[in-house]
């Protein structure tokens, strides 16, 4: 604010925050810089102001945001006297000037944001309105122009309408990456459970490991294994299909066979009655391998 100096006899001090201006009958004269000064009584006045850092409150106003959203804005600006000559003699009232603009900008920028901007951008938007703002104020020998948005609040009812959008989006996100989380773990146990499929032993490994990791614990745990997991695969050989039974024919006293594949007929009349030629003595009848083709069959013991 404008500050007229006191002198005596013509004497004046300029404190060192301040910075002022000499009229002469009225007009412009010269700068007065801090310290002792003179000045001609009745023809001279001195003027000071503040060259400090200035603040100034800006009260609460309500703005209407695009998306037809009205929110309270309040905030601060800070400023600096530069030149004591254009903030004395050319402004009425530096400080309710700036006061003006500052709100003024602040509706005209902020209306044309939306409410996910003005509460996630505020220093951008605080940029921005410092930009329009420092135009004018370098006219009016004002410098050092820092806004500070200090509070957006919005209605009551409308903000717990965002609050439980925002809830529904959280929630939709995180059922979204459990089921993907789902469907990777259940990838990985599907291949894990072709592989152990594969492999009999991988499969008895893996069940001795589990009693071993349940080992440590002293309540009494079953588990049932099957016996196949736990014989060995040398010396018998498994087969994934079930062996068909070959056509019997009795021709003068002379059994034959036909192979179910290829119709390739055998005399069996020695081998029908003789278990040594057996393939798989663990499959009931005589299992024979076709010569041609090399399909395995049975056929059923002779009495």
């Amino acid at each position: 604010m404008k500050k007229s100096v006191i002198t005596f006899l013509g004497f004046y001090v300029v404190n060192q925050d301040e910075l002022g201006v000499r009229l002469t009958l009225g007009k412009f004269s010269g700068h007065v810089s801090p310290g002792l000064g003179f000045c001609i009584p009745i023809l001279q006045k001195i003027y000071t102001t503040k060259s400090s850092i200035q603040t100034i409150d800006l009260p609460n106003q309500q703005v209407v945001l695009n998306g037809n959203v009205s929110v309270t804005i309040s905030g601060t600006v800070h400023f600096r006297v530069v030149d004591s000559q254009q903030a004395l003699l050319e402004v009425v009232d530096y400080q309710q000037s700036i006061k003006q603009l500052a709100l003024t900008t602040i509706s005209d920028v902020i209306g044309t944001k939306t409410i996910e901007e003005v509460r996630g951008q505020k220093a951008a938007i605080a940029g921005e309105i410092e930009d329009v703002i420092r135009v004018t104020t370098k006219k009016w020998g004002l410098g050092d122009i820092d806004i500070r948005l200090t509070d957006a609040s919005m209605e009551s009812n409308l903000l717990r309408a965002m609050m439980r959008e925002t809830e529904a989006q959280k929630e939709a996100t995180a059922q979204r990456i459990k089921a993907e989380s789902d469907q990777v773990t259940a990838d990985i146990f599907c291949k894990a459970a072709r592989l152990l499929a594969s492999s009999p032993g991988a499969m008895t490994l893996r069940i001795l490991q589990t009693l071993s990791d349940i080992s440590s614990d002293k309540s009494t745990v079953v588990v049932p294994i099957p016996i196949d997991l736990l014989s060995g695969s040398s010396g018998t050989t498994v087969y994934n299909d079930i062996v068909p039974v070959a056509d019997i024919e009795c021709i003068n006293n002379q059994i034959f066979c036909y192979c179910p594949s290829c119709e390739q007929r055998f005399n069996i009349s020695e081998v029908a009655k003789n278990e040594r030629y057996d393939k798989d003595p663990d499959l009931p009848g005589i299992q024979l391998s076709c010569t041609k083709c090399k399909t395995l069959f049975t056929v059923s013991k002779m009495r």
